[in-house]
């Protein structure tokens, strides 16, 4: 009876290991997205100060080759294109708009898992206004979350990005702050469902606070 009970145990002990190590690896460490040409995200913009949803814009990529990921943004109703942009492989930024990083805006550090940290040092440039911009990025994978998007509902890896940045104009604070991104990565969709943005001046104001939801996706 006792070998029995000793076996009985024995087996619950590897059962409750079995069902540990099955809920541990639920979620496997995000490797970098594989993105072709034909994917889209459309995302809906809103002005958080506002409370009111803005564009409905298309992202695109027209182009992945070893320079990175090319992308054409539209507005989805339309067409109508709105700018170029391109991104690393790992899509970090680096044009968006007007900006230019060199290297990247590291919002990602592949493979992500919860706890993971990252820094790195990259500068801006606005060549149409000719400045420039020194920026030290922060970023953490804060862990797994379920997030429900117009586009359904995904589990995602959380994530915050800070970056502190200063102008490169001599003698003036103007140009300086700091920005913080706090956004959801889902690996069904190979980018983020949702991304909140807040920059902040250097004497610590506010003046910007936008957010992005993701209404619809394709993958070829």
């Amino acid at each position: 009876m006792k070998r029995l009970l000793a076996g009985s145990v024995l087996g619950l002990g590897l059962t409750l290991s079995i069902m540990h190590g099955a809920a541990a690896d639920e979620h496997a460490p995000i490797a970098a997205p594989q993105v072709a040409v034909g994917d889209s995200w459309t995302y809906q913009y809103t002005d958080v100060w506002k409370k009111l949803p803005g564009n409905l814009n298309r992202m695109e990529v027209t182009a992945v080759d070893d320079s990175g990921i090319q992308v054409d943004i539209k507005r989805a109703a339309s067409g109508a294109l709105v700018s170029k942009q391109r991104f690393s492989r790992e899509l970090n930024p680096i044009d968006r708009g007007r900006m230019h990083f060199d290297p990247a805006f590291q919002r990602y550090a592949f493979p992500l898992e919860p706890g993971k940290e990252w820094s790195s040092d990259a500068t801006g440039e606005n060549t149409s206004q000719g400045k420039r911009w020194r920026y030290r990025f922060k970023g953490k994978a804060l862990g797994w979350e379920k997030v429900k998007v117009q586009a359904g509902e995904f589990d995602a890896m959380k994530i915050e990005v800070t970056g502190y940045y200063h102008g490169e104009q001599v003698g003036t604070n103007g140009g300086s702050g700091q920005l913080n991104e706090t956004l959801w990565f889902a690996p069904a969709v190979n980018n983020f469902v949702k991304l909140e943005y807040q920059d902040t001046d250097w004497q610590g104001h506010v003046y910007n606070r936008d957010q992005w939801e993701l209404a619809a996706y394709q993958h070829k």
